[in-house]
């Protein structure tokens, strides 16, 4: 009895991987943030004016979000040196600090105990200890691979933007490459991303370069919104490691159903309805899937265009990915579910069928997640009512920030993606605290912060009895 107990309390004692992943996130975003704020990492070589930017910087940057508390974009605000830490937090942040952290520490070959080994194991989501090392190297090894190719190809383009500046022609490559894989959405290039005709530096390349920057964006962007596993997949050669062979179908067809759906109703709703081009139709389509980058202006949207966005920003990219958003996955078994209910058939699909426990986890992910956008946009509704003064007096002098605006950057910062209507730069403190709080959520997920307050949630109940079942009213 005493043994139990001893090892009960001991693992009790064993952080759970879950909080494990949660303190390196918010350990990578203070440091980020301190240093942000410090004078050799500024333009102006003085001390941050206000470090709730700095923080929100962080927070966006380690959460591959995209969204900027600066009017004029970070390039005005940090030199070469701040731009490298939010590159690092944007590596972090989309590979994982933990994964990082593995591959450091099996590329000198230290050995670990068998307990930090498992740690490691679940917080990566390896199938299994042994194939950990194998699983993180090659996450780490294809996610910079890529990213190289990514700056190779898109070095042409800043090459004719920077004319005779070869530093700033491969920096910018690089940031950009690594931005677009992360799905992070920040850029160097000012406060214009990559829209013409508002006088930034992207107006200076011709209309062939513009339109190539394009394509190899979206491409790093689809490629990074790809679950991990699918691309070890592709990677490897040897048929017989392939074992996700159905995650890889549902990931593929759902993100090739969401792209081509999204690209035609915004054909519909912008190009038909609106003055968006056929190019900047599949360029929202694609960016929405939590990259950030603009083609177009956000706040020329059409309502239903935004709609859209915003269902498009919810959902978000595959799991163990780059990409925020609730997953294609997760959309993807609830509609299954709800079809072959209503066929009265089993839920099952690509010869496999799936349990209701996790048709329940994706409900609830589903729940918990427009919970936290509800509250976070009465939250920041609130707050900016306050910090404008409007009273039921003044509500018709005092211009106010539209509900329709708040609701897209709520919707934006938890899916991490990063568009904007140009509200985040006037927003108050306590908007911008808000925001923080939602984006982390949104990197982390609800159900991972869930977990680490109650183990017990992938647990089966083990009872020698059962209650009699019972058929409620429904609808």
């Amino acid at each position: 009895m005493a043994d139990v107990k001893r090892q009960r309390s001991k693992n009790k004692s064993v952080i759970s991987p879950y909080l494990l992943v949660i303190l390196s996130f918010v350990a990578i975003i203070f440091i980020g943030a301190v240093l942000l704020y410090t004078p050799p990492f500024r333009n102006s070589g003085d001390w941050g004016d206000s470090f709730m930017d700095d923080l929100f910087t962080a927070v966006s940057a380690t959460c591959v979000t995209g969204l900027v508390s600066y009017a004029d974009g970070i390039v005005a605000i940090y030199n070469f040196w701040g731009q490298l830490v939010i590159l690092i937090m944007i590596e972090v942040g989309g590979i994982s600090f933990i994964t990082l952290l593995t591959f450091v520490v099996t590329l000198f070959r230290r050995r670990m105990q068998m307990r930090n080994r498992y740690l490691l194991a679940q917080a990566v989501n390896a199938n299994s200890m042994g194939t950990m090392v194998r699983y993180v190297r090659n996450i780490v090894v294809i996610s910079l691979t890529i990213e190289l190719i990514g700056a190779i190809l898109l070095f042409p383009v800043f090459y004719l933007m920077y004319p005779g500046d070869l530093s700033s022609a491969i920096w910018t490559s690089i940031f950009q490459s690594v931005s677009s894989f992360c799905n992070a959405g920040f850029d160097i290039l000012g406060n214009t991303s990559y829209i013409r005709g508002l006088g930034g530096i992207i107006d200076s390349i011709a209309n062939w370069a513009y339109i190539y920057l394009q394509f190899v964006t979206m491409f790093l962007i689809v490629i990074g919104g790809i679950s991990f596993l699918v691309l070890t997949d592709l990677f490897t050669f040897k048929k017989t490691r392939r074992r996700n062979r159905v995650l890889n179908k549902i990931i593929m067809c759902t993100s090739g159903v969401l792209l081509a759906g999204g690209f035609a109703i915004f054909l519909l709703t912008d190009c038909l309805g609106g003055n968006m081009t056929v190019m900047q139709c599949l360029f929202q389509s694609v960016t929405c899937r939590t990259a950030g980058f603009a083609t177009y202006s956000q706040d020329q949207i059409t309502m239903s265009g935004r709609v859209i966005s915003c269902i498009l920003m919810f959902i978000g990219g595959s799991p163990l990915s780059t990409a925020g958003g609730i997953k294609v996955t997760t959309i993807y078994l609830i509609a299954l579910a709800i079809v072959r209910t209503l066929q009265g058939k089993k839920i099952e699909s690509f010869d496999r069928k799936y349990s209701d426990k996790s048709v329940i986890r994706a409900m609830m992910l589903i729940i918990l997640s427009v919970i936290i956008i509800i509250i976070g946009f009465i939250a920041v509704d609130s707050f900016e009512r306050a910090a404008s003064g409007i009273t039921p007096e003044t509500a018709d002098e005092v211009e106010e920030i539209s509900a329709s605006n708040i609701l897209f950057e709520v919707f934006s910062a938890f899916g991490t993606c990063g568009l904007s209507t140009g509200i985040t730069p006037t927003l108050s403190t306590g908007s911008k605290i808000t925001l923080c709080i939602v984006m982390f959520l949104g990197r982390i997920g609800p159900v991972t912060v869930f977990q680490v307050f109650n183990r017990d949630l992938n647990k089966e109940e083990d009872s020698h009895y059962d209650v009699v079942e019972a058929n409620i009213l429904i609808g």
